[in-house]
């Protein structure tokens, strides 16, 4: 069995998936060989898994850049997120933060909104670059709060915590996985989770819902899914096997190393996961009028 990675190895995301496949493996009596396909934002080995044969040879981990954002903000992919996969089981969740450099003054996610709106323009947030959740979080966040903050794109999450911590930018939305060693050390200042529950891994910080933003719901995830129109019988098989791997105490030591969240679901609840994270960024990438991509 191959599970395809859309992403390059190193990462919190082939992180889970190989503790996934490992602990698969291992049920089902194969090996698992993963299959890293960077590029395009991880259109490449969407589209590769996409065009896979259902039988089971194939699996692909997909994430919510590659399922729910990415389709937002590009015009053409070589892949339909919904009609070209088989869902099979949520994964994780990855929590994301909004945090501010220490010099600003901004103890609590209403005092950072009281200061930008005192200072209307003068204030810049960080993101992974145009189009990733990170920008699409922070546009949501100004439009439920109603502040002017300008945006500085960044090529990576380690260019991101540079800035942040340099003083360059006054405060941006992180994935735990990345920043995290930087809030442990105080040299970023988290001030809410935007999940509806507050993380594990940071249970003193508030969610964006208790300080007054319950629109503001921006989580990383990573899911299992196959080729479409695999055999149904196959798809139960398979969910009962993530959902088994996802109680091993060694996956969810090697999830907790990255600040993740197993979170196993049925193939519906995926599907209806998936579908309302879609909607979510398509309404801010409409309504802030972010440039999609040809």
């Amino acid at each position: 069995m191959t599970m395809i990675l859309p992403f390059g190895p190193g990462g919190s995301v082939d992180v889970l998936a190989r503790a996934l496949g490992v602990a698969m493996a291992e049920e089902l009596n194969v090996p698992v060989v993963m299959d890293n396909r960077p590029g395009a934002s991880g259109a490449i080995g969407a589209a590769a898994a996409a065009r896979a044969a259902a039988d089971g040879t194939t699996l692909f981990f997909g994430s919510s850049s590659t399922q729910s954002v990415l389709p937002n903000v590009r015009a053409k992919l070589p892949f339909d997120p919904v009609s070209d996969f088989t869902p099979i089981s949520l994964v994780a969740e990855v929590e994301n933060a909004l945090v501010v450099n220490p010099a600003v003054p901004a103890q609590s996610l209403g005092e950072l909104v009281a200061y930008a709106k005192a200072n209307p323009g003068k204030l810049s947030y960080g993101s992974f670059g145009t189009g990733s959740i990170t920008h699409l979080a922070a546009e949501l966040f100004k439009m439920a709060a109603g502040v002017d903050i300008v945006h500085v794109p960044y090529k990576t999450a380690t260019d991101l915590d540079v800035a942040l911590m340099g003083g360059q930018l006054h405060c941006a939305f992180v994935t735990l996985a990345s920043s995290m060693p930087h809030i442990k050390s105080g040299r970023l200042r988290p001030l809410a989770v935007s999940s509806s529950q507050r993380s594990p891994f940071l249970p003193q910080v508030p969610t964006t819902a208790e300080a007054g933003y319950p629109a503001v719901i921006a989580v990383s995830w990573g899911a299992l899914y196959a080729p479409r129109r695999m055999d149904p019988a196959l798809v139960t098989r398979l969910n009962a096997v993530v959902r088994k791997a996802l109680e091993q105490p060694q996956v969810k030591e090697r999830f907790h190393a990255v600040n993740a969240r197993p979170l196993p679901s049925s193939p519906q609840e995926l599907a209806a996961y998936q579908a309302r994270d879609h909607a979510r960024w398509a309404n801010v990438v409409k309504t802030a009028r972010i440039e999609v991509e040809g």
